[in-house]
């Protein structure tokens, strides 16, 4: 007796691969060593720069010790997309399931990207981290720079925020 079963396409092969593929691979978000460098010259990097401001530290400045309050732009950013960006995680490992390796790396790059600007966000609209102290603002104006929105002066730390999928 027969079951009526007919096979196709056998994609066990493709499916294998692209699961392989997915689990091998990270998405990454933050400063990588490629974008840390500024145009300013500060003796700090973005990436340096974006730890301190992240995490909260004491560090000279201009000769006086001054205390930076944890401004975790990273984490808020990352927070405020994880409904978006797990929709994307999902749908990549879908594509994985269907054997569609390219279409995994498509919601894996969706991914970062969102969280990517996300992050950004956080920082552009300045509302959420800790504000800056008077002290700062004064230099700022002094220097001839407007606004009063932490971490953004010059946009150097906002603009070298990216994400890669790389391979673990």
């Amino acid at each position: 007796m027969k079951s009526g079963l007919k096979v196709g396409t056998d994609k066990a092969s493709d499916i294998l691969e692209s699961l392989r593929k997915l689990t091998g691979m990270d998405v990454l978000v933050g400063i990588p060593a490629d974008k840390a460098q500024r145009e300013d010259g500060s003796p700090l990097n973005n990436a340096e720069l974006g730890y301190l401001h992240s995490t909260g530290a004491t560090v000279q400045i201009d000769g006086a010790t001054v205390t930076l309050p944890p401004r975790p732009f990273l984490d808020i950013g990352i927070e405020d997309t994880k409904p978006r960006t797990t929709a994307h995680l999902k749908a990549a490992a879908v594509a994985a399931l269907e054997g569609d390796a390219d279409g995994a790396l498509m919601g894996l790059e969706s991914a970062g990207q969102i969280a990517r600007d996300g992050a950004k966000a956080v920082i552009g609209s300045g509302d959420r981290l800790h504000p800056l102290s008077e002290k700062t603002l004064e230099r700022r104006r002094e220097q001839g720079i407007p606004g009063d929105k932490p971490l953004y002066a010059h946009g150097f730390l906002l603009n070298s925020i990216t994400y890669v999928v790389r391979k673990k």
